[in-house]
């Protein structure tokens, strides 16, 4: 039974624009790594494919409304015309985009609906991945506090390399992604600074 309401209410707290993050961590808390994982994604995608249907077919302009006042969402206006599921893939591993609110965001534009679903949750499964194990390692934390697990040393070794790595590599895909974000962006600027380079270089 709660395999099956809790992806319910972690979409219920995206679509609802409620931080959906403890309820990642939860996931990974009371069910598992992989269960816990599955049953977030899933839960992901019932709201992705919620929200971005509201934004398109029922309250379109009251959206495009209240999204033209956010200068983030802005200036992925321009880059999503040109390189749409790049754009896509690439805003759903920035932290600086708050992605429940990307949904309403891409509704409003020409993208279709299977192109979004099929991009954004690719770019949402390594953010997903980190929130839920970090709440394995807290199951974890409770079994050992408990006496009902006795880890040996490489374990813990293992444990802590694994979300070391994680953060690490999600670090380095948002900082890419947002200099691909501002590039796209800017695609003038970018052209006359290679320009420049290569003038340089000529010299």
């Amino acid at each position: 039974m709660g395999a099956v309401c809790y992806p319910l209410l972690f979409a219920a707290c995206n679509i609802l624009l409620l931080p959906g993050g403890i309820l990642a961590v939860g996931g990974g808390f009371f069910f598992g790594l992989w269960w816990g994982f599955l049953i977030v994604f899933v839960g992901n995608l019932i709201a992705t494919a919620v929200s971005f249907a509201l934004s398109r077919r029922i309250a379109r302009r009251w959206f495009q409304q209240k999204l033209s006042h956010n200068p983030t969402l802005q200036a992925l206006g321009p880059a999503v015309e040109r390189e749409s599921w790049k754009i896509i893939l690439l805003s759903q591993l920035h932290p600086l985009f708050p992605t429940s609110l990307l949904n309403y965001f891409y509704g409003i534009t020409r993208i279709p609906f299977g192109s979004y679903m099929l991009w954004a949750s690719l770019g949402r499964a390594p953010g997903i991945f980190l929130y839920v194990y970090a709440g394995t390692l807290g199951q974890l934390a409770v079994r050992i506090m408990r006496g009902k697990s006795y880890p040996r040393m490489i374990e813990y070794w293992i444990w802590g390399g694994v979300f070391v790595t994680t953060v690490l590599l999600l670090t380095v895909l948002g900082r890419m992604a947002y200099t691909a974000i501002q590039t796209s962006h800017n695609p003038t600027a970018s052209q006359q600074e290679a320009n420049a380079d290569s003038i340089r270089i000529s010299n």
